[in-house]
């Protein structure tokens, strides 16, 4: 090629064409950058990425998420940036800010913030609570106050119970900040002074009564149970001393088809966890059911009382039978008879509590060595928690209502229907418990009561289905080597890779040498 002018001026020009080409697709691909985002995770089993359980709930969400972390500490802003940053990578509108615990003591405690990074979120106006830090947890919370669904918690008051408020060793008022934490609105409810149950109710709680309720008061438990309305009863041992053991509410026990067992669950494995008392009950081992979905920590129950179903109930089977021979006999009888089957219909129970099979009931007084009696006590393993449930029709619920608010004007029996929608049928579902104790003030950082506790409340209000995100395993970051191979890699390390740049360095040195 002869080189002119000519051709210096085109290849100039060329060089400055290709530079304004150039710049041109970088600010190109820097502009798409900001705009599109790709992203890949080539980690074994995804670690660095939301489930997808999560991903679809990001979707679902339509109103921006603030999200306040109340730390000081480094390694925890941290954590809570990177897992947050795999939030906002989809849905951007998630804003994210740390507040010094330390700058306004005051402030936090009004906030009721007690954990290093609690963190408080935000959604359409409602709050939640958050101090556990992992995928699951955020995912739950930001479904919980997607629902928008109030679960309405009341407290039988008047008869001794346990409180939800107060600060006694036997009360609540600790597991109850962390229900409220959890979205659950908690109040109390005196049967003798207001002869009404609400119809929001999520839950109806009886916590360890004292003193016996009145005739009246059972009855407004009992048509609220008829009426299809979720109950925990947490029961205490029987005091056959008194009167009335069961605090008047044997018509209730006859009506679920439960009794508590006479004496106290004593656990000789108490000795292995430093427990001297003899009536204390450890549960390790846990049946399949939706309480205990992905529970495996250890729970105390102090002073626990059997559970067991009352021997003249009948089994489902037999139930079918009697009710479909009844329809036989009586086609043509009402929607109230009908309606007095259905609910009238027992509950399927399923125990999901149980304690070690060398565990007993001890029927006799207690004293610092105790021993099993033949005899006189029950051998273990014993049930001293208990699921009830049955299906229960939204329009058979409606009427029985109308039929006992004709029959008592006072009396506001609750409807408790989640869907309104006729003939729709849903789960009634009633937790009894032998013991109260393990969300006392007293127990409730044992192990895992707190956890338990929280699982129970969930479950009750149709809550269990919140987000499991399963676990992923992370099998990239552990080397396995046998001795064989951790010797020899050590060798080739240590000897063979410097014995070999000692010779190449020999080689060269003494080739240059010879020249």
């Amino acid at each position: 090629m002869e080189i002119n002018n000519s051709s210096t001026r085109h290849l100039k020009w060329q060089n400055i064409l290709f530079t304004i080409l150039f710049l041109t697709i970088i600010s190109l691909l820097a502009f798409l950058s900001n705009r599109y985002v790709y992203l890949a995770d080539w980690t074994v089993n995804s670690q660095n990425s939301l489930n997808e359980i999560s991903l679809k709930l990001l979707d679902t969400l339509e109103a921006p998420v603030e999200i306040i972390s109340y730390t000081s500490n480094s390694r925890i802003k941290q954590s809570v940036r990177e897992l947050l940053k795999r939030y906002q990578q989809l849905k951007p509108d998630i804003s994210l800010a740390f507040v010094n615990p330390n700058a306004d003591p005051e402030k936090i405690r009004s906030l009721n913030i007690v954990v290093d990074g609690e963190m408080i979120i935000t959604y359409q106006g409602r709050q939640e609570h958050l101090t556990e830090l992992s995928e699951q947890d955020l995912s739950n919370t930001l479904y919980r106050l997607m629902r928008a669904r109030e679960r309405t918690i009341i407290f039988t008051q008047g008869h001794g119970e346990r409180s939800p408020e107060r600060g006694a060793n036997f009360d609540l008022n600790s597991f109850t900040r962390h229900l409220i934490k959890q979205g659950f609105l908690v109040d109390t409810l005196n049967l003798a002074k207001k002869r009404s149950i609400p119809d929001n109710v999520s839950v109806l709680v009886i916590a360890g009564p004292q003193t016996a309720f009145l005739p009246g008061e059972v009855h407004l438990i009992m048509d609220y149970v008829k009426a299809g309305g979720n109950l925990l009863w947490l029961g205490e041992p029987l005091n056959i001393a008194k009167n009335q053991p069961m605090n008047g509410l044997l018509p209730l026990s006859e009506l679920l088809g439960i009794e508590f067992l006479d004496g106290v669950v004593v656990d000789p494995s108490t000795r292995q966890y430093d427990i001297s008392r003899p009536d204390y009950a450890i549960v390790t081992d846990y049946p399949r059911h939706p309480v205990n979905e992905g529970f495996s920590t250890v729970t105390l129950f102090p002073q626990a009382a059997g559970i067991e179903r009352l021997p003249t109930y009948l089994d489902d089977n037999e139930e079918r039978a009697d009710i479909s021979n009844k329809e036989e006999d009586h086609s043509g009888q009402s929607l109230n008879s009908s309606l007095n089957s259905s609910l009238n219909k027992h509950f399927k129970m399923t125990p999901f509590l149980t304690t070690i099979a060398r565990s007993w009931i001890e029927t006799s007084p207690l004293k610092d060595t105790v021993h099993f009696s033949e005899l006189l006590d029950i051998l273990g393993p014993i049930t001293i928690g208990m699921v009830l449930t049955r299906p229960i029709s939204d329009e058979l619920t409606a009427e029985i209502s109308k039929n006992n608010i004709a029959d008592n004007p006072s009396d506001n029996i609750p409807n408790n229907t989640p869907n309104n929608t006729p003939n729709n049928t849903r789960e009634q579902r009633i937790i009894v418990m032998g013991d109260g104790d393990f969300l006392s003030n007293t127990f409730l950082g044992n192990a895992g009561n707190l956890s338990m506790g929280i699982n129970i409340f969930n479950w009750l209000s149709h809550d269990e289905q919140f987000i499991a995100i399963p676990s992923r395993i992370k099998d990239d970051i552990v080397l396995e080597m046998s001795p064989v191979m951790l010797s020899l890699l050590g060798g080739f390390f240590l000897f063979i890779i410097p014995g070999l740049l000692i010779l190449s360095g020999s080689l060269i040195w003494f080739k240059r040498r010879n020249r």
